[in-house]
């Protein structure tokens, strides 16, 4: 039993409740949410987007195949518990780079100097396809033996710098020149622009399918013409326990405060969204637009993104007067936040779900490392929690 937490047993696992923070959560009237992991299930669709553009992409620059289900869930899960990797692209990029780190110095030699001639700039599609018409296939292949080992390793050398801790742990290997390591990341990752940047345009177009990604972003899909992964995401928080919430805490105060952008959110929820707080929405592109802002006013240039508490307080703002507001993440990165949003004000509570994560027991036990006031199977057992908290002497 971990010291200092009071343990309750529920049909999809443990939840753990922190003893000394009994009565702030007692006092709980709102609810603020992440949403991937907490409200919808992205395991087979954000995951699994994850996985496809790294193996797609990888194939494209080496003319070698890695297995993409030797990208699972928990690969994914390791670089988000870093706390630095709230935009599932940046996944992505840490994956790609790695596994070029690990090809023979002749085929990445080859690669640099390839993306070093390129003549082609501004659409994603011609430049890959530019490098999939120059590159020698006939270089040995990745080792695939202890790959998964290799990335975990790898993955505890990252932080919450996300992409730059990536490029900090693979210069200090020595296995990439710099120049070399430079020009690559340039090509895939120098413009984060769908439709410009390789990862952004793979990845969006993955996982949207061809005509949700043409709503989106209003361009034509040029390298994918499948379903979309989006597809494959299911909804976790139950209609039921939103109602339980709405009566424990005098009413649906409830905001959400994702990295994600807002459209797959509202094609999967769909008429769930109007249970909550519209004001207190508060999603990747509400964070882009916030960044601009600071950008416009002469300020240093920003990320406003998770773990820095922006888009809790933006959402906490919409939610007054509350006397304790819980967020519910699935990430470090979400407990995090809690923390900094604390030191700003401190009437937040942190609650960190593990479930519905790739990894579900090295979740509950980060979570529980971390010291959050809430460890929970799921979104579902919240109202369970206040309700016991509230039953507590004390």
């Amino acid at each position: 039993m971990p010291e200092g937490y009071i343990k309750m047993d529920f049909d999809l696992g443990e939840a753990y409740v922190k003893e000394g923070r009994l009565t702030a959560i007692s006092k709980v009237d709102a609810v603020i949410f992440d949403c991937d992991g907490v409200l919808i299930d992205v395991r087979e669709s954000y995951d699994k987007a994850i996985a496809r553009a790294t193996a797609w992409i990888f194939e494209a620059l080496t003319g070698q195949r890695v297995p993409e289900d030797l990208l699972t869930s928990e690969v994914i899960f390791l670089f988000r518990r870093s706390g630095g990797f709230n935009n599932d692209c940046d996944i992505v990029y840490g994956l790609l780079m790695f596994l070029l780190s690990e090809m023979p110095p002749t085929l990445l030699n080859r690669l640099f100097e390839v993306i070093r001639t390129l003549k082609v700039e501004g659409n994603a599609a011609e430049k890959i396809n530019a490098v999939k018409e120059r590159i020698n296939v006939g270089e040995a292949p990745i080792e695939t033996i202890n790959l998964i080992a290799k990335i975990e390793a790898f993955t505890f050398m990252l932080n919450e710098t996300g992409i730059a801790s990536v490029d900090r742990a693979i210069l200090s290997l020595k296995n990439v020149p710099r120049e070399a390591y430079d020009a690559i990341k340039s090509f895939l990752y120098g413009s984060k622009r769908v439709g410009e940047g390789v990862i952004a345009t793979v990845f969006e177009e993955l996982f949207y399918g061809p005509e949700l990604f043409r709503r989106v972003h209003n361009i034509k899909p040029e390298l994918f013409q499948s379903p979309g992964t989006i597809e494959n995401s299911r909804i976790i928080v139950r209609f039921e326990a939103l109602n339980r919430l709405t009566s424990l805490i005098g009413g649906a105060k409830f905001g959400i405060a994702s990295g994600s952008p807002s459209a797959p959110a509202k094609q999967v929820l769909g008429s769930l969204l109007d249970l909550f707080d519209a004001g207190a929405l508060v999603f990747l592109d509400n964070i882009l637009e916030g960044e601009k802002e600071y950008s416009e006013r002469g300020f240093l240039k920003v990320s406003l993104g998770k773990p820095n508490p922006y888009p809790l307080l933006k959402s906490a703002w919409s939610l007054e007067p509350f006397r304790a507001a819980v967020f519910v993440g699935d990430s470090i990165e979400d407990a995090l936040a809690v923390e900094r949003a604390n030191r700003l004000d401190p009437r937040f509570i942190s609650a960190g779900v593990y479930a519905y994560t790739g990894a579900s027991e090295r979740a509950m036990r980060e979570f529980l490392k971390f010291g959050c006031d809430i460890i929970s199977p799921s979104v579902n057992e919240i109202p369970s929690i206040i309700e016991a908290a509230r039953r507590f002497p004390g």
